[in-house]
């Protein structure tokens, strides 16, 4: 109670005004006087969504601006490219955020709120606001296939063996990536799958690479660590990565090194980095034989179950969490998938908070305010 009589708005202004900043408190006021004659005022919760968006893109200012020569984000790609039509000028920008190829996928199952996410090349994100993981190929004389700088890719949405899968298929001179991303069920939580089917007409590596960023911008990785067997990361002493296979060569780099990708083929086997500022970033190399297909399989933990999101009343399969909705039967097939795409999307978002989307307005209902409901998600119907 006697914080109320304490004089904060009198402090606030004076230190605002002090380091030359327009007074937070007389913009929050004349802000809410636009909602009128509706008397709504603005909803606190996208306040604070849109201060973490921006927070971000300030460090994605510092960091992504000065290093364009890295391989970045397919949205980083084609938004800081002069002749791409996505290319916004950034002269007076404070804030560098994704404006412009914010149609990431998300991948789960019934009742599990663990949404790992898909970005229109590939590039996976398997935890909420993590790191990334990206697939690359390149062969013994240089030539490469990194999707977020292709030109094309395809990107289809697979249904089948009680699973929801985002296939993306890049091509580029005979070199193939084709990612599937797909959740499973564990004891407590769920596990993020990405299997890898790549090929090249020629001998080649594939890269698989450990990103310190994702569709946002960036996401800090401080210490990644090989395991002894070669066959996984172990990420910030906390996160494990695991392959299907041992790596055939390895490879690190911190910020001050430089992007790894530029070291690929020349730099010397290391096993382990750190990296004060959050941009630690590994690859594992695995040989290609030439036109001979390769699967590379990885597993990460997605999340566990340790939040009141999540009702064990919807930890049903994908056919039975779909039974009771009805078919749409019409003769443009196009429309049935766009139905069925919109079912599996009410399922996936509704575990027992309903989200209005996997990542960016996650944090929202996280915070507390989940809109909650009856069990069986399409019965709230």
């Amino acid at each position: 109670m006697w914080l109320k009589w304490l004089p904060w708005k009198y402090v606030i202004r004076r230190l605002a005004r002090s380091h030359g900043f327009l007074d937070p408190i007389s913009l929050m006021t004349r802000l809410r006087g636009f909602a009128k004659p509706s008397e709504v005022a603005e909803p606190m919760e996208l306040v604070r969504a849109g201060l973490l968006l921006h927070a971000r893109g300030l460090v994605n200012t510092k960091v992504i601006q000065n290093n364009l020569d890295w391989i970045w984000p397919f949205w980083v790609e084609k938004q800081f490219d002069p002749t791409s039509e996505s290319f916004l000028p950034r002269a007076f920008s404070i804030t560098h955020v994704n404006l412009t190829h914010r149609n990431w996928t998300a991948v789960g199952l019934p009742g599990c709120s663990a949404f790992p996410i898909v970005d229109p090349r590939g590039l996976v994100t398997p935890q909420w606001d993590g790191w990334s993981l990206d697939g690359w190929i390149v062969t013994e004389d240089g030539e490469s296939l990194c999707p977020s700088k292709a030109p094309e890719s395809a990107q289809t949405l697979l249904y089948g063996n009680d699973s929801l899968v985002v296939q993306t298929i890049t091509n580029r001179n005979d070199l193939k990536i084709d990612a599937r991303t797909y959740l499973t069920r564990r004891n407590h939580g769920a596990t993020c799958h990405v299997d890898y089917y790549v090929q090249a007409d020629q001998p080649a590596w594939f890269i698989l690479a450990l990103r310190p960023y994702n569709p946002e911008g960036i996401s800090s990785v401080n210490t990644i660590q090989l395991h002894r067997d070669r066959c996984g990361w172990h990420v910030d002493e906390k996160d494990e990565v695991r392959f299907d296979e041992s790596a055939d060569r390895h490879t690190v780099s911190t910020y001050a090194d430089g992007d790894l990708f530029n070291k690929l083929l020349t730099g010397s086997e290391i096993v382990s980095t750190s990296c004060d500022v959050g941009l630690a970033t590994a690859a594992a190399l695995f040989k290609l034989e030439a036109d001979r297909e390769k699967t590379v399989r990885v597993t990460v933990d997605a999340g566990t179950k340790d939040t009141d999101d999540e009702d064990p009343q919807l930890n049903l399969s994908w056919e039975n969490a779909l039974r009771p909705a009805a078919r749409l039967d019409v003769p443009d097939a196009r429309f049935v998938d766009l139905y069925t795409q919109a079912i599996h999307t009410l399922v996936l978002l509704s575990p027992g908070s309903i989200y209005p989307g996997p990542y960016t307005y996650k944090p929202i209902l996280v915070s507390g305010r989940g809109i909650h409901g009856p069990c069986a998600p399409l019965q709230r119907l």
